[in-house]
């Protein structure tokens, strides 16, 4: 009879709610103003030198696509610990993160770049071999490869978009140090990903909308202090948004973990102790 009820209990779906939680998630960095000023003030005043170096690189002709690369790898490097420390805090609140540093690489935000990096590396060979294919159709006049290659490229980028949602629930069970395996997190989100793509989208759309609405009304300025002003706020913004992981972070508690469950000793010992 007990193994009948583990078993049901197991295979029990969940319903997310969607609205409530990304409520939460947007009202998180309001809500632990401190702590986003804390742990999100190192990386992005570090982001915003690397975005200066990129800009001196960029007035001594190097590749516009390079420097896009380096601004991507910078933004995930710097912001892992951050991320990290956000997912525990949407998760367990201010306990969990006590004494935790304001900026600091252990095994745990390690393993959770590791994890991006995938996820990154994922994209990128599907996105790069349709580009490449574009291109080749196109320098050879051949539309019909252009029309394929155009193709595979958005039933790549639905398969990953499925994949990425069916996998979100990894990078909180790597930041809480529960992580147990792909095929875990493959099952935990079944039956919700209709609902936590909706999560994942709403919960950083403000930002993106925002973004896009600054963009209009400033409009290009050459460099200067004006520039220098929207490349500021820009990556304000895209900080900001970094703030939505907090969606899936809390999707994971709902779903997965106990609701009776207490804190565990996180804040207890910091980052560079594990």
């Amino acid at each position: 009879m007990n193994k009948q009820t583990n078993s049901q209990r197991r295979f029990t779906v969940i319903e997310l709610p969607v609205f409530p939680i990304v409520a939460d998630s947007l009202g998180l960095p309001f809500k632990y103003l401190p702590e986003l000023v804390k742990y999100g003030g190192v990386p992005f005043l570090l982001m915003l030198a690397v975005s200066a170096i990129s800009f001196l690189l960029a007035r001594e002709d190097a590749s516009k696509n390079a420097m896009s690369a380096l601004m991507a790898v910078a933004h995930f490097v710097l912001f892992t610990p951050f991320s990290v420390t956000w997912s525990k805090l949407a998760i367990y609140g201010r306990p969990a993160i006590a004494t935790d540093p304001p900026f600091a690489y252990s095994r745990t935000q390690w393993l959770y770049l590791l994890a991006t990096t995938v996820m990154v590396i994922s994209l990128v060979i599907i996105a790069g071999s349709s580009v490449a294919l574009v291109r080749y159709g196109q320098r050879n006049f051949d539309h019909e490869v252009v029309m394929w290659a155009g193709v595979l490229m958005v039933a790549g980028l639905v398969l990953f978009a499925i994949g990425f949602v069916r996998l979100s629930f990894v990078f909180p069970a790597i930041a809480i140090r529960k992580y147990a395996g792909i095929s875990a997190a493959w099952k935990q989100t079944r039956g919700n990903i209709e609902r936590l793509a909706a999560i994942i989208v709403l919960s950083s759309a403000p930002y993106f909308v925002i973004r896009q609405i600054l963009d209009s009304l400033i409009g290009y300025h050459p460099p200067g202090l004006a520039a220098a002003t929207r490349g500021s706020l820009d990556m304000l913004l895209i900080a900001m948004a970094t703030t939505a992981l907090a969606g899936p972070a809390l999707a994971y508690k709902r779903v997965v973990l106990d609701e009776h469950e207490e804190a565990p000793a996180l804040g207890g010992a910091t980052p560079s102790r594990e």
